[in-house]
């Protein structure tokens, strides 16, 4: 087993470990709407591939690949820049990896793919634990705006309360698997609208940044949707 760099180890580790174990996570089955969010969100800021992280103790989960060539359901955690991600508050951005990619991680299976390009925002619990992250990759190295950061940062919030409904709801069968996928459906038209604003508003070849007013009519879809789950969440 890869041993992990202390410095990729937050300090809080044990903590956060503990915090990971109420949502449940720890296997790479599939589910409508985390497999559509991440989705949507590939297609939003139009990378080739996109997934969810889940931080293990010394192994990263990858939850709800879209279109990852080659997909594992675990890599070690020195071998992820997510476990880099989680350090962290803000996005983590790393627009050509041929030349900076995060200290202390192995990123050679990220060029054995191809990719050059990745942006990550932290899965954070409501008690301040970053329990993974929804990442983004591309081939060709590309430009991140500070819009588009904001934004994702806005999409790994929706996941991260995405997640916390899924806890609330209990053990994922029988009735609770029925009302999930009820949210899945009540989302799936704004998700829709999501794709369409951008696959109407950018060129349709090559990673094109969006612009700030699509990035902030994106966000407002992405607002409503959370404001959705928020509803659901507050619910007795």
């Amino acid at each position: 087993m890869t041993t992990t760099p202390p410095s990729l180890i937050p300090a809080d580790d044990a903590a956060r470990l503990r915090a990971l174990e109420r949502y449940q996570l720890l296997d790479g089955r599939s589910e409508h709407v985390l497999d559509e969010v991440v989705a949507a969100a590939a297609r939003l800021f139009r990378v080739s591939n996109a997934m969810l992280s889940i931080v293990e103790e010394n192994e990263v989960l990858i939850k709800a690949p879209y279109n990852l060539p080659v997909a594992p359901e675990r890599i070690p955690r020195a071998q992820s820049l997510c476990s880099a991600t989680i350090l962290q508050a803000d996005t983590a951005v790393f627009e050509d990896l041929a030349t900076a990619s995060a200290p202390g991680v192995d990123i050679a299976l990220v060029q054995q793919l191809g990719l050059h390009f990745y942006a990550g925002h932290s899965l954070r619990t409501p008690d301040g634990h970053n329990i993974g992250s929804l990442c983004l990759f591309d081939g060709p190295p590309r430009s991140f705006t500070p819009a588009e950061r904001g934004l994702l940062g806005q999409v790994a919030g929706l996941v991260m309360s995405l997640l916390e409904l899924r806890r609330s709801l209990g053990p994922h069968s029988g009735i609770t698997a029925v009302f999930w996928e009820l949210i899945y459906r009540a989302i799936a038209e704004q998700l829709a609208h999501l794709t369409a604003l951008v696959e109407h508003a950018t060129p349709p070849a090559g990673p094109a940044p969006l612009t700030d007013a699509v990035a902030q009519d994106a966000g407002a879809i992405v607002a409503s949707i959370h404001q959705l789950v928020a509803a659901t969440l507050r619910r007795p």
